[in-house]
């Protein structure tokens, strides 16, 4: 009896080990605790170095590559973080070599296929990217919004922690722990993201698809991001090197600009400027249709060229807003899932529609060329515009 009470006692305690031990494999492989562990993991790394390759297959782009990234916060005079970016490899023979460097303060950017330099402050370089896609006229959004007008809402609040970030992601998504794989010879955690259908805008829903994230086991570190199986086509971002916290020469935050090299100042360039009618028809090999008239009142605004498409924008009295859209086949996105097949000018077209009626999305392809219509519409507006194009 005694015997085996000695037995008892240390089987009791190996049972509790093992108990234990999947109580705490249980907790971490929770995958909302896992993206929590991640989010925070990047927040709070001091410096980063990785090597990022990324393969895209959409619609309207394609594309695939490798950089090479460095990172360090607190750099700048002000605090500003440092970066460095360098294209090691790219599908986009214009893109190939490109490096761009920031200290935190000064900005270079130099592009070797045509030996040219852009030059300017951190806040030049922001300043210009944030003129891109500023207003055009009258405080009218960038025509591209009306391609994917996910702007927050108005009483919507900035996630101010990481993990309050990761709990406004999962709003939206659903978070399964798939198991475990390697990527690039490093195990890691596979967590899938499911949208939750009733809380995506309509043109996210109707794309579909899903997105699945790989974290590093040993750290959570993200590894791999990769949307698949949706409508507009395919993309992912793998990681095949990682370096947290290891600390980085700063010198790499300098550029030399080369001998012979052509210095663009930043602060000189000018935002892209809405054309004329008589501009926009030489811009392209096609002859641009336009509403012959309105049953709405509604003027236009201007005439960008956008991805070998003309994008002709109008407003409305009650601050509204919606775009004619016309290029070459798949020029423009064509939402398909969730979509009402209509006819239009003759042919079958895709229409979709918010619950409210007051928001829609036309298009339909026409002698080879796709057209596009969307905005604050409602669906019979949309048609009523289809058809008196000429």
């Amino acid at each position: 009896m005694t015997h085996n009470r000695k037995l008892i006692f240390p089987l009791s305690i190996l049972f509790a080990i093992v108990g234990l031990t999947a109580i705490v494999f249980l907790v971490r492989a929770n995958p909302d605790q896992l993206l929590h562990q991640s989010a925070r993991l990047m927040y709070e790394a001091t410096d980063g170095h990785a090597i990022v390759s990324i393969e895209i297959d959409m619609e309207d782009n394609s594309n695939s590559g490798t950089i090479e990234a460095w990172g360090q916060r607190n750099v700048g005079p002000e605090g500003e973080p440092a970066f460095r970016v360098e294209v090691l490899e790219t599908s986009k023979p214009e893109a190939a070599g490109v490096i761009a460097v920031s200290d935190g303060s000064q900005f270079w950017l130099w592009n070797p296929q045509k030996n040219t330099v852009y030059v300017g402050t951190a806040a030049e370089m922001e300043a210009a990217m944030q003129a891109h896609h500023a207003d055009y006229v009258d405080g009218s959004p960038h025509p591209m919004d009306e391609f994917g007008d996910y702007a927050p809402a108005e009483d919507f609040e900035m996630p101010e922690t990481p993990e309050e970030a990761v709990d406004k992601l999962l709003e939206y998504f659903t978070a399964e722990l798939v198991g475990t794989e390697d990527v690039e010879n490093t195990p890691a955690q596979k967590i899938r993201l499911i949208p939750i259908p009733e809380q995506m805008p309509d043109e996210v829903r109707a794309n579909g698809g899903f997105v699945n994230v790989w974290l590093r086991s040993s750290d959570t570190a993200p590894l791999a991001v990769e949307y698949a199986e949706g409508a507009i086509g395919y993309a992912k971002m793998t990681v095949s090197q990682l370096e947290l916290n290891q600390g980085i020469d700063t010198a790499l935050f300098t550029f030399e600009i080369p001998a012979g090299a052509e210095v663009v100042n930043i602060a000189d360039l000018e935002p892209p400027s809405p054309m004329s009618a008589e501009e926009a028809a030489a811009a392209v090999d096609f002859e641009m249709l336009t509403p012959d008239s309105l049953a709405i009142s509604a003027r236009l605004v201007d005439i960008v060229e956008m991805r070998g498409a003309l994008v002709q924008q109008y407003r409305l009295p009650n601050d509204g807003r919606f775009t004619i859209a016309q290029g070459p086949e798949n020029a423009a996105p064509m939402s398909i899932e969730e979509s009402e097949a209509v006819t239009v000018r003759g042919t079958t077209g895709n229409l979709m529609t918010d619950e409210g009626g007051q928001r829609t999305l036309l298009s339909w392809s026409e002698n080879g060329q796709t057209f596009w219509i969307g905005g604050d519409l409602s669906a019979k507006q949309a048609l009523e515009i289809a058809e008196s194009l000429q």
